[in-house]
């Protein structure tokens, strides 16, 4: 499980190495700049009034560490209320954006106080992390987003703790 996820995380920093290559320094088509500041826009404050002009109805998530897809606008609208309610000041605010005709990849920074009961109950603690994602599009929407963050630092951050697992049997002294 751990070469899997080890695995994956460096298919995913390949591919965004590849895509970010191949990007020019001509100024990203506005269609595309729209939906994108409205993206980050529905995770910064939870307003969803517009989603379906600027995410398609076939969306999907790919999160690290399964990238297991989850689909739909109807998914991500729960998603996103779910996240804000445990932490209702969460933000992302991003620090570098690439692009091409097709996808938009992005380095972001996540912030959030854990106060609300959500899929982990409420510390008090903030969270702060990076990750990176990238959106590709199709008719000028949104049509998934891969995402990759180290959802363990997030974890401890909050808190939590990883104890080693109990030995099957003793290890015989030599």
């Amino acid at each position: 499980m751990k070469t899997k996820g080890k695995f994956f995380t460096a298919l995913f920093m390949i591919s965004a190495a590849l895509l970010l290559s191949g990007c020019s320094n001509d100024k990203m088509p506005s269609e595309m700049q729209t939906a994108f500041e409205k993206y980050i826009t529905y995770w910064n404050t939870g307003q969803l009034d517009d989603i379906d002009k600027y995410v398609a109805p076939g969306y999907e998530l790919y999160e690290s560490p399964g990238f297991e897809p989850r689909h739909g606008i109807d998914f991500f609208e729960k998603y996103i209320a779910n996240t804000r309610v445990t932490y209702p000041d969460f933000k992302i605010t991003v620090n570098e954006v690439l692009f091409d005709k097709e996808r938009i990849a992005y380095i972001w920074t996540v912030t959030g106080t854990n106060l609300g009961t959500g899929e982990i109950p409420p510390t008090g603690r903030t969270i702060n992390g990076k990750g990176m994602s990238i959106l590709h599009f199709t008719d000028g929407k949104i049509k998934d987003e891969w995402r990759s963050n180290n959802n363990l630092q997030w974890l401890m951050q909050l808190g939590f703790t990883i104890n080693p697992p109990a030995a099957e049997s003793p290890v015989p002294e030599k």
